[in-house]
């Protein structure tokens, strides 16, 4: 007789990770499953450089333009600290958070006079900033003088790499059954008590299952009657190399009027230890494709990267201009105006899809909500923006 798992996660990122790790603990206010009714299936294997998931690091960070994000990291934050007695490797890295820029533009990402009074109204401290600051104490270059910016103390940037495998150690010790190249070509619910999950492998029951594919959702959930306003993004971030050892950007955020070729959008971290040391990452906050469907990925080019390479040479004199070492990620984006999808599939109750957005921040919080969802049927938290 075929085993019945309570608790199906299909992804081993960091959402589906973090589901397994919260299904499993007996703080996550809800019964604690037995960790051996626990399956987490991947296609690839974990900790792949494929999709979602991949690179080195994150930016964690409390400020955005409305209370309502600004409080998820808030609500994150317990659970962070939490996850971080499970290992001695700091998952956070507590370097600060730079925002700069243009006041008058709003992105993705929000807009620096909004997010100002967004702190002011959560309590959230930051120090203001001129442009002659922002040159002076963070090694920027040629920062237009009607730029302004400030510096939020408490954000950092996240160790990916340690996080994926603390919550999967964390899981794997709680006895959850992991499943590594297994590819889901199927699922078949009956709207409540019963889930079949088909892979290329084997067939595997359950009652309930928690999905977090990224930009493999549609392609998994269209045969259930959702389909989800997606589009896929692929990213590109660079690494250039120090040329004076002794200095060091905190996380940072550059916002900029868009130009002919692209949304002149970048980001960068601080030197990683755990990846490339003696370099930095910067990245543009811009897609190199959009996409509908894994399927149509392919490779960025030397152009590509030709606008993080410039931003480099005009504005960080204590970097290489060229590239060291390059990576790409693939990440589905909501075409709407919502952060991410977190809710229970319309019709299947016992079926819980997480995708998209910029979610890393709220790793262990997420986990802890998708869990909920599964094995409660409700969360304490207010998911209402993110319903599909």
């Amino acid at each position: 007789m075929a085993k019945i798992y309570e608790l199906i996660v299909v992804g081993g990122g960091l959402i589906g990770l973090s589901t397994a790790y919260n299904a499993t603990s007996f703080f996550g206010g809800h019964t604690a499953l037995n960790g051996k009714d626990v399956l987490v299936l991947e296609q690839s294997s974990f900790f792949n450089q494929l999709s979602s998931s991949s690179e080195a690091s994150r930016q964690f960070r409390f400020q955005y333009d409305d209370d309502f994000m600004t409080q998820m990291v808030i609500d994150s934050t317990p659970e962070w600290e939490r996850l971080q007695k499970q290992t001695v490797t700091e998952l956070i890295s507590y370097v600060g958070s730079l925002w700069f820029g243009d006041p008058t533009i709003p992105t993705t990402e929000g807009g620096i006079n909004s997010t100002i009074n967004t702190m002011k109204r959560m309590g959230i401290p930051y120090q203001y900033l001129t442009a002659k600051e922002i040159e002076a104490w963070y090694q920027f270059k040629n920062i237009p003088d009607n730029y302004i910016g400030f510096f939020q103390a408490n954000g950092g940037i996240i160790n990916l790499p340690a996080t994926l495998r603390t919550l999967y150690n964390v899981s794997h010790n709680n006895g959850v059954h992991f499943k590594e190249y297994n590819l889901v070509t199927k699922i078949e619910s009956d709207g409540c008590n019963e889930v079949i999950v088909t892979t290329n492998k084997e067939i595997y029951h359950g009652k309930k299952i928690v999905m977090a594919v990224g930009p493999y959702t549609n392609k998994l959930i269209s045969p259930l009657g959702t389909i989800l306003n997606l589009e896929i993004w692929d990213m590109v971030s660079a690494y250039f190399r120090k040329k004076n050892p002794k200095i060091n950007y905190p996380t940072w955020f550059a916002f900029q009027k868009p130009n002919a070729k692209n949304s002149n959008l970048y980001y960068g971290f601080p030197e990683a230890p755990w990846k490339n040391p003696g370099y930095i990452k910067v990245a543009p906050d811009y897609p190199f494709k959009i996409y509908d469907s894994p399927e149509q990925r392919t490779p960025p080019t030397k152009s590509d990267f030709e606008g993080t390479n410039q931003w480099v040479k005009n504005h960080m004199e204590y970097l290489d201009p060229e590239p060291k070492f390059t990576s790409t990620c693939m990440l589905a984006m909501p075409k709407d105006d919502k952060p991410f999808y977190l809710d229970s599939l319309p019709g299947h109750s016992n079926i819980v899809v997480y995708t998209s957005g910029w979610g890393a921040k709220f790793t262990p919080l997420l986990g802890k909500i998708c869990a909920q969802l599964a094995i409660n049927g409700h969360t304490f938290y207010d998911v209402t923006p993110f319903k599909i």
